[in-house]
């Protein structure tokens, strides 16, 4: 009777393609999982932006919305209790929209009589939060904050022009580059939406 079995070479060779099986299928596994938590902390800063903005028009008050990747990720929704006459005057007066610091929105919210208008958001550490000038600018700034008026329009940086920006980010880099989603806050409404960014196109 003859006996069939698996030559050395053969038992290698399967258990190579194994191998390289299981490594593509746990980085694809990787690679969707930062995915989904990009998407689920867009959706999430996306919906306490649109908090934030029912909030100053229920109320009839400026509402800020701060958010940073610096020392921790996560955002924060204020209410400016100070008469609104009062808050308007003091943003058009000291916010200049440029390199806000820590230490300078922390003043700021000061002068303004702010108070805590919801629970402190933080998000997941693989994604950070970036204000950009501009939707296509490769400059970036870790703290960010704007401010919703009681009609429901934007105070922001005064060198924007239409809309506030802010990227949602990946720590990660695939393909040489990190994932990236866009909020964009348009200035005259204060209404949110989600740009989901064209890919790249490489040489």
């Amino acid at each position: 009777m003859n006996r069939q079995a698996f030559t050395l070479f053969e038992l290698l060779a399967v258990l190579t393609i194994i191998g390289i099986g299981l490594v593509v299928v746990v980085g694809s596994y990787g690679s969707w999982g930062t995915a989904h938590a990009l998407t689920g902390t867009t959706r999430v800063v996306e919906a306490g932006l649109q908090q934030a903005r029912t909030i100053a028009m229920t109320q009839s008050k400026y509402v800020g919305f701060l958010y940073e990747s610096s020392a921790t990720n996560h955002f924060q929704i204020y209410l400016c209790t100070n008469e609104n006459a009062e808050v308007a005057a003091t943003l058009g007066q000291q916010y200049s929209g440029q390199t806000m610091t820590e230490s300078k929105i922390a003043a700021l919210l000061q002068k303004l009589g702010q108070t805590p208008a919801a629970p402190d958001q933080r998000l997941t550490g693989h994604i950070r939060l970036a204000y950009l000038t501009e939707p296509t600018s490769t400059t970036t700034e870790e703290t960010g904050i704007l401010f919703f008026c009681p009609d429901g329009r934007v105070f922001g940086n005064p060198a924007e022009t239409s809309a506030h920006y802010i990227g949602v980010y990946t720590r990660s880099l695939f393909n040489q580059q990190p994932l990236c989603r866009l909020i964009r806050v348009d200035l005259a409404t204060g209404l949110v939406a989600v740009i989901q960014p064209e890919p790249k196109e490489t040489p």
